[in-house]
């Protein structure tokens, strides 16, 4: 290409593109105004460690792929201001590199349609103007990001205090990061002290059922190091560490980056990221908006956890340990709020009391422990014969209580019987020696005056009539009136 002029001062322009809103609008106006001022094609690339990316062109810039030019800008000399570069091989004759490069490692070249060396010593200072002015739009590009990052901090951490279980917290904390910084791929894996074992517990990028059953140790590989030592990892270009190198097939990138998550002093966690989304290493300042984010998550996974346990805590107050089923204590409450639920909507209530028949003897017999085992075998049993909205609950000592809401007399009684026969059916062995069951139950439905006490006390004395009656029998009263409940139901061993 002949030149009619030399290339042009570009220190004007320098102070143009220091003005420019960001970083993409900076490369569209070096392009379009070199372009402009030297009437030629100009195209900016920057070397990622993935290759090269195109930053922007003007006038149709190059007309190949990306991959077809890297063998030619791979030959590009990193210490060549201004260099030739030979594309006739691929049909675009003779192009010139211009460096780009600042101070903080920013690896840019722009190439020039034509043989522009002659004129080296212009371009020089001139794409030295251009490269500080494309690193302080970058700076200033930077520092919002900064804060947008602390804003966001700020926001998740509200956000998440919101949200109540853990899972919920570990997925919003993954897809934050990976929005925050750009990175497709995020992991945070959390410390499981009965395993002494990391698992993955969210992901970003990928399913989470492709890592669900991956245990990490501590001290192993990057995350399991990275909880160890309690310090953050930045790795530009993973190739330079070549323990590492071999250990990354389903990556895209080179680089990545990983932080601790710390509850007060201890460790109970890894924010991990791969794969910046513009194909470009992670930087310190990532590793600070990890660090920001993993305070968020620290916070909101300790209240998770703390909800959590409040809530199993919580649970666990109402269930008697003997039988898994409810405790007096929220029985008692039920009823009342079952009772009142009743009389509102005007529906049927039914309540059974159930007691085991000669549990002193099994007990007097066999020892506590099989008596023990006795009253969870029952709980069971009761359990599997009711619905599942059906309230069951241990009253005191080997006597039990079934709360049935919307149950009318008829429901109630097969219920009660279904349980009568389970349990006869039932066989305890105690080494090689059988051990078979009765229950006795009563069963009451309510009344419109009733009280939560006046359909217990029923229940009550319709069980004890199943007692003194012979036991291994349900027994179910009619209205408050009759001075005799009547026999709907009997055990096996009398005619029905």
């Amino acid at each position: 290409m002949a030149l009619s002029s030399p290339p042009h001062d570009f220190s004007l322009l320098a102070r143009t593109i220091a003005r420019a809103d960001d970083y993409s609008a900076a490369f569209d106006t070096v392009v379009s105004e070199v372009s402009r001022l030297l009437n030629a094609r100009v195209c900016i690339f920057q070397r990622l460690d993935r290759g090269w990316m195109l930053m922007g062109q003007a006038r149709g810039g190059l007309r190949v792929p990306v991959s077809d030019l890297k063998p030619a800008l791979d030959t590009i000399p990193l210490d060549a201001p201004v260099a030739t570069l030979d594309l006739r091989a691929i049909g675009e004759g003779v192009w010139t590199s211009v460096s780009l490069d600042d101070e903080r490692g920013s690896s840019l070249t722009m190439l020039l349609a034509g043989d522009w060396t002659a004129y080296a010593r212009t371009l020089t200072p001139s794409a030295t103007a251009l490269a500080f002015a494309l690193a302080s739009v970058r700076e200033r590009q930077s520092r919002r990001h900064a804060e947008r990052l602390l804003v966001d901090g700020y926001t998740m951490a509200r956000r998440l205090s919101r949200l109540g279980g853990v899972e919920t917290v570990c997925q919003r904390v993954v897809d934050q990061v990976g929005r925050s910084i750009g990175a497709e791929r995020v992991a945070l894996a959390l410390y499981r002290p009965d395993e002494d074992r990391l698992a993955v517990a969210a992901t970003h990028g990928y399913p989470v059922s492709m890592v669900s059953d991956v245990r990490i140790e501590p001290g192993s590989w990057v995350i399991g190091h990275v909880f160890s030592s309690g310090r953050s990892v930045l790795v530009p270009d993973i190739r330079q560490t070549l323990a590492l190198s071999s250990q990354r097939p389903h990556y895209r990138t080179f680089s990545f980056a990983a932080v601790p998550v710390f509850a007060g002093t201890e460790t109970v966690g890894v924010l991990s990221a791969t794969d910046k989304t513009d194909g470009s290493a992670f930087n310190r300042q990532d590793i600070v908006a990890l660090r920001t984010i993993s305070v968020s998550a620290a916070l909101a996974l300790i209240a998770a956890r703390s909800d959590t346990e409040v809530h199993r805590l919580a649970y666990a107050a109402t269930v008697d340990a003997h039988t898994g089923l409810f405790n007096r204590p929220y029985f008692d409450e039920r009823l009342h709020q079952e009772v009142e639920r009743a009389k509102r909507a005007s529906s049927s209530l039914a309540l059974l009391m159930a007691d085991v028949d000669d549990f002193k003897r099994i007990n007097d017999s066999y020892g506590h422990p099989v008596g023990d085992t006795v009253l969870n075998a029952v709980g069971g049993l009761l359990r599997s014969a009711v619905r599942v909205f059906d309230v069951c609950a241990r009253y005191g000592g080997d006597e039990f209580a079934i709360l049935m809401p919307t149950s009318d007399p008829a429901s109630a009684l097969a219920c009660a019987e279904r349980i009568r026969q389970r349990v006869a059916e039932y066989e305890i062995r105690d080494g090689h020696q059988p051990l078979r069951l009765t229950m006795s139950i009563g069963v009451a439905v309510i009344e419109p005056e009733d009280t939560p006490a006046d359909l217990a006390r029923r229940a009550d004395q319709y069980l004890y009539q199943a007692k003194s009656e012979g036991k291994n029998l349900v027994r179910m009263g009619g209205p408050s009136s009759n001075t005799r409940p009547p026999l709907l139901t009997s055990g096996a061993d009398e005619p029905a």
